[in-house]
């Protein structure tokens, strides 16, 4: 019994120790120059699944005084005719539910940030199906995003109530629905 519980222990211990340089690991940006700092960031391909999964994936500037400021969302449209697209799903935090939110809006983060082509197309192709449209059908994946300003000088209520986002928008993908097996 001593020696199983001093195996657990040390397995307890290990993983805290994992975690936290998995966590280390993942978070380093900016190392350019620092030898030490580049060969960690090297390692990051190891930690990425496990930080992924966790969901640990957040890093500081979400927190900072320097948030994040880049507002996105995906627009799936499906083609009536030759010059014709018709939206039929906006991917964003209003078109999610909260129980689906972290999981859905951190694959659109990957659409978009790692510019990732087959899960841009396997995405669309899930939604062909569970949307029930018939194969053969063109759809376009599109990027649609919006920076809030960074202001030198605080704005009033007023002024952000009449501020409007300048939206921009970029295709990322056209495919056609597949057939179900």
């Amino acid at each position: 019994m001593p020696f199983l519980r001093r195996f657990i222990k040390i397995i307890i211990a290990l993983f805290v120790v994992w975690h936290i340089v998995a966590v280390f690991v993942y978070s380093l940006y900016h190392v350019e120059g620092t030898p030490i700092l580049e060969w960690m960031n090297s390692k990051r391909n190891y930690v990425r699944p496990y930080i992924l999964i966790t969901s640990q994936w957040q890093r500081w500037n979400l927190f900072s005084p320097d948030p994040l400021r880049r507002v996105i969302e995906m627009k799936f449209d499906r083609q009536v005719s030759d010059e014709t697209w018709v939206n039929i799903y906006t991917l964003n935090e209003k078109t999610v539910g909260w129980w689906q939110r972290a999981p859905e809006l951190k694959i659109m983060r990957r659409m978009e940030d790692e510019n990732n082509e087959p899960l841009q197309e396997r995405y669309v192709h899930d939604l062909c199906r569970t949307r029930g449209i018939p194969a053969g059908t063109r759809m376009r994946l599109r990027k649609r995003w919006f920076i809030i300003p960074k202001n030198e000088v605080t704005q009033s209520t007023a002024w952000w109530n009449a501020w409007e986002p300048d939206w921009r928008e970029m295709e990322l993908l056209q495919t056609t629905c597949p057939s179900i097996p």
